[in-house]
């Protein structure tokens, strides 16, 4: 019998368990499966990639919670502006009543220039970590230019409405550089011995530069949108056109088809100024799900001009409706602004939600590559030690085996 032989198997059986222990006793103390590369190199790669990619989801649901506390900031800013907008209304309004008098109106109107400072004053000074928020600079949608609002624009008998845009959409056209101002038009009576419409064109501004409010009459022919003796407007040459008091022009608009059943109709013209926009685009939020993954958050403009509210200036009651109605325009804007912002949180926290689900789902497909099954491990951690125990008697026994074997080799010798 070669009992060192069985000695040194047994000897090269606990080296194998004692390395076997060794990385056990690693991976409970670590609690991985994959503490190096050369214990598992290709679930090693994976698990890297699966935690870059948890890394990113997490940075990126931080992202977008960053964006939303910018958000937040620029709806308490448009929310103030509101509140101011209300107050504007109502001293208009309240400039509207006959029993106000000149001293009232000039408070009201001092309130209103503060007012509208401190319009322009919120939207310049909101900012986020530095970043301004609400000057335009924070939006991809370009500003609009000069217009005309047809507040009140009942339809004529003929088909088509007393300031009609049938022939030129871009139909009333105010000159860019025009003073804010508002028009009139009414139906005034009908004349059977010229077969005609008497209209009344009254148009002035809240701005002085613009002079006097001018008013005109002006005769439609029966059934037609021109007046008689002239011919029907045609595309980019509208039938009326107005100017201020030096003579530069300022609007022109196309009248519509009436008939004497228009009698007694009446259209509301008001103009808007330009907006203005601060450079720059809307802000890029990297959701950190992908390479170049990422959600736009877009902020408009809400300065006094942005809303057309700029220059809030009593006059007589056409120009103090027409100052009405752009607030109420400015209102509504801002309304909308604030239900885009709105919507806009609304996704970037369910973008957020939807990085979390993602990363723990991902982070435990790593684990399940990374991390080491604790009860498999300490059953194979039991087993090693057992096996330890029983090659190390092993070893030990046939160590005095060969030593007894060599005594009763001597003593037969010696015999």
């Amino acid at each position: 019998m070669d009992v060192l032989s069985l000695a040194g198997v047994a000897l090269n059986a606990s080296l194998t368990t004692q390395n076997e222990l060794q990385t056990l006793t690693q991976r409970l103390s670590s609690g991985l499966r994959v503490n190096s590369a050369a214990d598992d190199p290709s679930g090693l790669a994976i698990a890297e990639t699966l935690a870059s990619k948890v890394s990113g989801l997490d940075e990126g649901a931080q992202q977008l919670q960053t964006a939303n506390n910018a958000l937040t900031v620029a709806d308490g800013a448009m929310s103030t502006i509101s509140d101011i907008l209300q107050r504007m209304r109502t001293l208009v309004v309240q400039a509207r009543s006959s029993l106000e008098s000149a001293a009232d109106t000039a408070n009201i109107q001092d309130e209103l220039n503060e007012l509208t400072l401190e319009i322009n004053h919120i939207a310049e000074s909101t900012t986020f970590n530095g970043r301004q928020l609400l000057d335009g600079s924070a939006s991809s949608v370009p500003p609009l230019d000069t217009r005309a609002m047809l507040v009140v624009n009942p339809t004529a008998s003929g088909g088509g409405n007393i300031i009609d845009q049938s022939v030129d959409p871009t139909q009333p056209a105010v000159a860019p550089d025009a003073p804010q101002l508002v028009q009139s038009i009414s139906v005034d009576s009908y004349d059977p011995v010229a077969n005609a419409l008497n209209v009344t064109v009254t148009i002035g501004s809240q701005d002085p530069e613009f002079g006097p409010e001018q008013t005109s009459t002006v005769q439609i022919g029966n059934g037609t949108d021109y007046q008689p003796g002239f011919s029907p407007p045609t595309p980019g040459s509208p039938s009326f056109y107005q100017t201020d008091q030096y003579g530069n022009y300022v609007l022109s608009f196309n009248i519509g088809t009436l008939t004497p059943a228009d009698v007694g109709s009446t259209a509301l013209l008001v103009t808007l100024p330009a907006q203005e926009k601060a450079p720059g685009s809307a802000l890029d939020v990297n959701t950190g799900d992908s390479e170049g993954s990422v959600v736009s958050v877009d902020i408009g403009g809400v300065s006094a001009v942005d809303l057309g509210v700029n220059e809030v200036i009593l006059g007589d009651d056409l120009e103090n409706e027409a100052a009405e109605y752009r607030i109420d325009y400015a209102i509504q804007t801002l309304a909308t602004g604030r239900a885009e912002l709105g919507s806009q949180m609304v996704g970037l926290q369910e973008t957020s939600q939807n990085n979390n689900t993602d990363a723990v789902n991902t982070q435990s497909a790593e684990s399940a590559i990374r991390d080491v099954d604790v009860g498999s491990a300490v059953v194979q951690y039991t087993s090693a030690q057992v096996l330890t125990q029983i090659q190390t008697r092993v070893v030990a026994s046939t160590e005095k085996m060969a030593q007894n074997v060599a005594t009763l080799v001597a003593d037969s010798i010696v015999r």
